[in-house]
């Protein structure tokens, strides 16, 4: 009895990460954890973000995104202009041959405008990817807490920080 318990408790275990898991395959493709900051309830706008990563020997474009949440969704990016940083609409995203590009605050990223629902925190909700090459990829995206920076970012942002010292 015992054995079958611990095989129970073993197999819940198993089945809870691969529901956790939260990375998605499109052509040469992997996304790796979409997730958006929690806004307050009346906001009119939020962003995604996640890493792309391309196995591919040939690169890859993300030329537009789309989501019900919204009544307007923009790839955007962070734009030095006029001695200032700006964030702006952009085209079109590129994804390196056999690169990664991390869509993250103060970066590239999505924007969504007019929500039509505001997602709470620990919500997920669709969004739609189109590729110029791996086609159309459907993800969740995961509504963290305001504060959250993704394993891995956590070094780049110290980095940025003490470079203006």
């Amino acid at each position: 009895m015992k054995k079958i318990i611990n095989i129970i408790l073993g197999s819940a275990l198993l089945l809870s990460g691969f529901a956790n898991a939260h990375d998605y395959k499109g052509g040469n493709l992997h996304i790796d954890h979409p997730w958006s900051k929690q806004v307050p309830p009346t906001s009119a706008v939020a962003a995604a973000f996640f890493n792309i990563m391309n196995h591919g020997d040939e690169g890859d474009t993300l030329v537009r995104a789309e989501s019900p949440i919204a009544g307007k969704t923009e790839l955007h990016a962070h734009i030095h202009e006029d001695g200032m940083m700006k964030m702006r609409e952009v085209e079109k995203i590129d994804i390196p041959a056999n690169g990664t590009r991390t869509l993250k605050p103060g970066s590239y990223h999505i924007m969504f405008f007019e929500l039509q629902k505001v997602p709470a925190l620990g919500d997920r909700f669709p969004l739609t990817l189109h590729f110029a090459k791996a086609g159309t990829i459907e993800v969740d995206v995961a509504v963290e807490e305001a504060t959250y920076t993704p394993d891995g970012q956590q070094k780049d942002e110290m980095k940025s920080a003490h470079a203006h010292h």
